[in-house]
């Protein structure tokens, strides 16, 4: 069964765990080994579960689908837990670990091009282009842990036009764009753009904490 843990507040210990069989089904919580509510199923969860903390804070469980797929976004008092799909660093490390994809991907494919000197890869534009782009997503994807913002656009901005450049140049050799290297593409840059607005709100102001100390 899968499961995750959670602290709740950072710096903490993992204290809540939240199991599932499935795609979320029959779900169970347990805080300091000792179960939460009732067993919660799929429709529970998206319709959202408010339980109850001992030390009255409470714990809000939501399931949510879009675009870039099922999360379930685990608050305390309306904030996100450390390490869950909704906290803004969850996201912006997320962010950071598709750039670094994206860079690496493009690296291994680059130098494999070249040292093995593979006309299929060559006629694909693999090669040094390739090593240099990946270069590029590598020091962006460094700065973005660092929550740069103009780091992360300019990877969007990049990415976006390298699809679109290939889009172009398909329909000008008089071939159709590579439908699912598209969805692919889509797929990488809603995370990214995700990152966008984690950072915007992780370097918002720090508000006085609403959340209780945990005893």
């Amino acid at each position: 069964m899968p499961k995750q843990s959670f602290a709740l507040e950072p710096g903490s210990t993992h204290r809540l765990e939240i199991q599932w069989k499935g795609l979320y089904k029959d779900t169970t919580l347990t805080l300091d080994g000792v179960q939460l509510g009732p067993v919660l199923d799929q429709g529970l969860l998206r319709a959202g579960q408010e339980l109850p903390l001992p030390d009255g804070s409470l714990l809000k469980l939501h399931l949510v689908s879009n675009l870039a797929g099922t999360e379930l976004r685990v608050t305390r008092n309306g904030i996100p837990l450390p390490g869950s799909a909704s906290n803004p660093e969850t996201k912006v490390g997320t962010a950071a670990g598709i750039i670094f994809f994206v860079a690496g991907l493009n690296l291994l494919l680059g130098v494999i091009s070249l040292l093995t000197r593979s006309e299929f890869l060559a006629s694909l534009g693999i090669g040094w282009f390739s090593i240099i782009f990946g270069a590029f997503f590598l020091v962006m994807g460094f700065l973005v842990k660092k929550r740069s913002m103009v780091a992360l656009i300019l990877s969007i901005v990049v990415f976006s036009l390298d699809a679109l450049v290939g889009v172009i140049g398909s329909i000008a050799m008089g071939g159709a764009p590579a439908i699912g290297g598209l969805v692919f593409r889509v797929f990488l840059i809603i995370p990214m753009v995700q990152g966008v607005g984690a950072i915007t709100a992780l370097k918002k102001p720090s508000a006085p904490p609403s959340v209780p100390p945990v005893v």
